[in-house]
């Protein structure tokens, strides 16, 4: 009793500190609103959020440790720390313009993947659409790269409008829409963990977790909308149910590209060749139906998805590494460097599918959860693009695979805010791209590639971390 009694303590004193810390960010979020900060809290934010982070570390050590932490302490504590976010102004990010104007659009019955916000600034459009610029012209002047159209997938839309029609351009309706997302990727974790007999406590992994609280429920971006339907998808294929996980999966893509990577992994203990080709075909049509509204409009010259694989770029010091690779070559070659950022990405797709394959069908018998961490945190830290949220795809799969890697991207993220403190000079580069980026994931790296000799000192773990089961 007194070893419970102690652990709860030090749950309700870890609680209580990440509370008063994210309510901190949230009094300061309207002096950094995007377009709109006070350059000198962009530290102040960032400290905060770290700290936060470390607290956060000693309550994850606290349940491992004692198993004896109180469920309900951590449910609650989480809700608070969303609830703080419910009325802030979103810091230095503001995505959700996109989500409401695309949500205004297919709510009114139009296809959002048929004109760019720039477009219909400028007049394009049939009436419907004309009128909606009228309405909500202040929102559609505020979308970020207005010259591109949505990048979001047709689920993700379907979700956007959902929010118009409970009260149209409202973050606090957004933000309910999320929360409830939230809740139930909540209590799937829970179902999961009880299902593979890891104890619930490590759903304070995900639910408490900082980072994602504030890019979330104070950022407000959607990423969390496929958490449902991945998990969902995960625990259908535990209990085999073979055509619902399926078309649950195929609907995590409808939300977020990303879940595609893993449909390799559920087929691999499917060793009836009829059944792999079956679950193949219903994923591929399920796929082509919801993405039909896409394929008239959206893969041209404007089209956010092919503008996203061509060139967007941030926060990547690996594949900055490998650009500046190519670009070394082809100059050596007499070839324009320009042709670099191409070659760049086709390599980081071969090493990307490289690695999937053999996470999937090589690296011997991992869980399901952690071939899943594995794979999407490779497509995280290969990406061009590596954005704090992004980050929150890794999440639910740390509750049931920890890996202290991963874990601690938690508290170097948030370094990606010191590019609105240091701005980048065009001809020389500057702090945040030849400094900061890799003090991000640097540490990363080195925690894995220890995590790696572990494994292979020990032969009984699997590659990174150690599974959890309480």
């Amino acid at each position: 009793m007194e070893k419970i009694n102690k652990a709860n303590r030090l749950l309700l004193l870890c609680g209580t500190a990440v509370f008063l810390l994210l309510g901190a960010i949230a009094k300061i979020s309207p002096q950094l609103s995007s377009g709109n900060f006070e350059k000198d809290l962009i530290p102040v934010f960032i400290s905060l959020l770290v700290v936060a982070s470390a607290i956060y570390f000693v309550a994850v050590g606290n349940f491992r440790k004692n198993r004896a932490c109180s469920l309900l302490l951590i449910i609650l504590f989480g809700l608070g720390f969303r609830v703080l976010f419910l009325f802030s102004t979103p810091i230095l990010e503001d995505d959700y313009h996109r989500y409401f104007w695309d949500g205004a659009v297919v709510a009114n019955g139009m296809n959002p993947y048929q004109h760019s916000p720039e477009e219909v600034a400028e007049g394009v459009g049939n009436e419907k659409l004309k009128e909606l610029k009228h309405l909500y012209g202040e929102t559609l002047e505020k979308v970020n790269h207005p010259h591109v159209k949505t990048i979001y997938p047709p689920v993700a839309e379907f979700f956007f409008a959902t929010s118009y029609k409970i009260s149209p351009m409202s973050l606090t309706a957004w933000r309910i829409v999320l929360i409830v997302f939230d809740v139930i990727t909540l209590v799937l974790l829970l179902a999961s963990l009880k299902k593979l007999g890891i104890s619930l406590q490590n759903s304070l992994i995900y639910w408490w977790n900082p980072l994602l609280v504030q890019q979330i429920f104070n950022s407000a971006h959607m990423d969390i909308l496929a958490f449902p339907f991945v998990l969902g998808a995960i625990l259908l294929f535990l209990y085999e149910r073979k055509r619902l996980w399926t078309l649950a999966l195929s609907l995590a893509v409808g939300v977020k590209l990303w879940p595609v990577l893993l449909f390799g992994t559920f087929l691999k203990p499917l060793r009836e060749k009829r059944e792999t080709l079956l679950q193949t075909l219903v994923f591929a049509v399920a796929i082509l139906v919801i993405f039909l509204p896409t394929v008239a409009f959206e893969l041209d010259s404007a089209s956010g998805m092919v503008a996203y694989g061509k060139s967007w770029q941030n926060n990547s010091p690996f594949f900055a590494a490998i650009l500046s690779g190519w670009e070394f070559v082809l100059e050596t070659l007499g070839i324009h460097p320009g042709h670099a950022q191409k070659h760049s990405r086709a390599a980081i797709i071969a090493i990307l599918f490289i690695w999937k394959f053999y996470v999937a069908f090589v690296s011997g018998s991992l869980g399901i959860h952690r071939k899943a961490l594995l794979i999407i945190g490779g497509a995280f830290l290969l990406s061009p693009a590596q954005f704090p949220w992004y980050y929150a795809w890794l999440l639910p799969f740390l509750c049931i695979a920890p890996s202290p890697g991963f874990l601690a991207l938690t508290a170097l993220l948030p370094l990606y805010y010191l590019q609105y403190y240091f701005p980048p000079n065009p001809e020389e580069g500057g702090i945040f791209g030849d400094v900061v980026v890799w003090i991000e994931f640097a540490p990363v790296w080195a925690l894995l590639a220890w995590e790696w000799m572990k494994f292979r000192a020990s032969k009984k773990t699997p590659a990174v971390g150690k599974d959890y089961a309480g």
